[in-house]
């Protein structure tokens, strides 16, 4: 399977589609200045991750064949070249619809703590823990312009 990248400001998970694509020169610069930008890294034409990059954090969501959002992942750049998977967030969805019917929220700190919220929509339930982990694997490496990869794997 061949991936594809192209650059855009942002992506719209409402519309299903980028905002104001941007040639790889014009992102290229973003990310040597530091400078919010989107990649979008396709397969067949369709959207598998979206890879958002900042100064102060850097997000990956992961899409399904209904170009849903189904994970996400939110790192917190700590210094020049390393980066801290801060919050995982999971959505599963009724069937072939874009309605979430539960929802998956992991919250990170260095120390190894973790805070859990997971909802479901149908009853209205919400469960909450605790707990603590050794959680090297949320450690990573600030993206390489168009070195995006590495960051979308789904088991961490």
């Amino acid at each position: 399977m061949i991936m594809k990248v192209y650059y855009c400001d942002e992506w719209s998970d409402i519309k299903k589609k980028p905002w104001n694509i941007l040639d790889d020169r014009t992102a290229y610069a973003c990310h040597q200045k530091h400078e919010p930008y989107t990649a979008v890294l396709t397969e067949d034409e369709k959207p598998k991750y979206i890879v958002n990059v900042t100064n102060e954090w850097v997000s990956v969501s992961f899409y399904d064949d209904f170009t849903r959002k189904y994970l996400n992942y939110d790192f917190e750049v700590i210094s020049d070249n390393k980066i801290f998977l801060r919050t995982a967030m999971y959505w599963e969805y009724n069937e072939e619809t874009d309605k979430e019917v539960s929802s998956l929220i992991l919250g990170f700190h260095e120390d190894g703590y973790i805070a859990m919220e997971k909802r479901d929509f149908k009853t209205g339930s919400v469960e909450e823990r605790e707990s603590s982990d050794t959680l090297e694997r949320n450690w990573d490496v600030f993206p390489e312009f168009g070195q995006y990869i590495h960051l979308c794997r789904e088991e961490r």
